[in-house]
C-alpha cells in the first residue's frame, strides 16, 4: 500500500482571533512529533506494571516546549490507574526553566494551553496543584536537573539531541505525516448505528462488537484516501477532529507494544490479548483524548454548563444540540466527555463504546498498513 503523506498542522488556527500560527511554531510541532515518536518508540508498559515514563526537557525554548507538548500528546500507557483520590503511573514531564512566567508561557495555545489548569502541576518547591487530578500527565517545573543516564524510564532531551537526530533524517520524514492509520481511525466513527445500537451495558464484553468488527473489516479493505479536504478544513472543528485522529493513531504502536509485553505471561493467542485488556486500553485512550482536548483548547463543562446539561435530561434531542453547540464554540469550547473514566460512565456511557471498539480495531488497522 502506498504511503499517504500530508501536512495537516498548517490548518490549525488560533481560537482568539482565527489567525495562523507562526511558521516557526508549526515547524516546531512537526519536529517535536517526529522526534518524540522516534525516541519513545520502544516505551511501553503492561497493565500490571508499576513503572512510569519520566521525560526531562532541558530548557524552555519554543522548540523544547513543543517537545513537552508532544510528550503530553503521545505518552499514554496501559498501566495508568485512575482513582478517586490518587492516580498511579502518570507520565511525568519535567521542564527546566528559570522563567518566573513559565506557567503563563505553557498555557499559550501553541504549547499546553489548558492542560496545566487541570493536571497535577508542581512549580519548584511549591505545593503541587491538582494533586487528585484524574489526568494521566503531570508537569514539574525545576531550576535545574542532573542528568542520570541510568535512571530507568527517564529520558533527558535537549536541543543538541534534536539537532543530532535531525542530521540523520530527511525533511520529508519530519515535515510530512503518514495519515493512513488516522484515516482508518476516523472510519470507526463512520460506523454510526452499528455501534450506537449496542447497549451501554457490558461495554468491555468484546463479543458485542463482532458485527461491528465485520463491518469495519470491509471498510478497511478499501484503499485509504487523503484526509485533507481544502473546503471542509476551513472549519476548525473539522481540523481538530482530524488532528485528533492523527494523535490517536500516533499511540497505536505503543499500545501494541504494551500488549506484546503481556504475551510471555499469557498462553492465549495474540489477538485475544486485545480483548482481554480491552478495559485497560479503553481507559488509556480516554485519558489520552482528554489531554489532547485540553491542549487543543477545550475545557470540561463548568458548573453552570453542567447544570444546564442536567436540566435537559427530559429532552434527548435538546441535550445533544446543547452539547454539540458547546463543542463547536470558536472560543472556549467545552466537551461533556472531559471527565474521569468513572464519571464518563455516568454522564455519557454511549461514547465509551467507541473507545472499546477502536482498541479492538487497532490490530486490524496495523495489519492493513503492514505493521505487526
Amino acid at each position: 500500500m502506498n504511503i499517504i503523506k500530508e501536512k495537516p498542522f498548517e490548518y490549525l488556527r488560533r481560537m482568539e482571533n482565527g489567525e495562523k500560527f507562526g511558521e516557526e511554531t508549526v515547524k516546531n510541532w512537526y519536529i517535536a512529533r517526529a522526534f518524540i515518536l522516534d525516541k519513545l518508540r520502544d516505551v511501553a508498559f503492561k497493565p500490571s506494571s508499576y513503572a512510569h515514563l519520566h521525560v526531562v526537557v532541558a530548557d524552555d525554548s519554543p522548540l523544547m516546549l513543543s517537545v513537552a507538548r508532544q510528550v503530553a500528546l503521545s505518552a499514554h500507557y496501559l498501566n495508568f490507574e485512575e482513582d478517586n483520590s490518587t492516580c498511579h503511573n502518570r507520565t511525568v514531564i519535567t521542564i527546566v526553566s528559570q522563567n518566573p512566567d513559565i506557567r503563563k508561557e505553557l498555557e499559550k495555545e501553541e504549547y499546553l494551553c489548558n492542560l496545566p489548569k487541570y493536571c497535577k502541576f508542581k512549580y519548584k518547591d511549591a505545593a503541587p496543584e491538582n494533586s487528585d487530578s484524574y489526568i494521566d500527565i503531570e508537569i514539574h517545573i525545576v531550576d535545574s536537573f542532573t542528568k542520570n543516564e541510568r535512571a530507568e524510564n527517564t529520558f533527558f532531551f535537549s536541543k543538541t539531541d534534536i539537532d543530532t537526530w535531525k542530521s540523520t533524517k530527511s525533511n520529508d520524514s519530519i515535515f510530512c505525516i503518514d495519515t493512513r492509520m488516522a484515516y482508518f481511525a476516523n472510519k470507526v466513527y463512520s460506523l454510526g448505528a452499528v455501534i450506537d445500537n449496542l447497549p451501554a451495558e457490558d461495554i468491555h464484553s468484546t463479543k458485542r462488537y463482532a458485527l461491528a468488527l465485520d463491518v469495519f473489516q470491509h471498510v478497511i479493505s478499501k484503499t485509504p484516501k487523503t484526509m485533507i479536504e481544502e473546503e471542509a478544513w476551513k472549519d476548525q472543528t473539522i481540523v481538530k477532529e482530524n488532528l485528533s485522529n492523527i494523535f490517536c493513531a500516533d499511540c497505536f504502536l505503543s499500545r501494541m507494544r504494551g500488549i506484546q509485553l503481556c504475551e510471555s505471561e499469557d498462553i492465549k493467542k495474540k489477538e485475544n490479548l486485545w480483548e482481554k485488556y480491552n478495559e485497560a486500553l479503553s481507559k488509556s485512550e480516554h485519558a489520552r483524548w482528554v489531554v489532547e482536548k485540553l491542549i487543543m483548547g477545550y475545557s470540561p463543562l463548568n458548573a453552570q454548563q453542567r447544570f444546564k446539561d442536567e436540566c435537559l435530561f427530559y429532552d434527548r434531542k435538546k441535550k445533544e444540540q446543547y452539547r454539540t453547540g458547546l463543542k463547536k464554540k470558536t472560543k472556549n469550547p467545552a466537551h461533556i466527555d472531559m471527565c474521569s473514566y468513572a464519571d464518563l460512565r455516568r454522564v455519557n456511557p454511549d461514547n465509551m463504546k467507541y473507545d472499546s471498539f477502536l482498541m479492538l480495531a487497532i490490530p486490524k488497522i496495523l495489519k492493513k498498513v503492514n505493521i505487526s
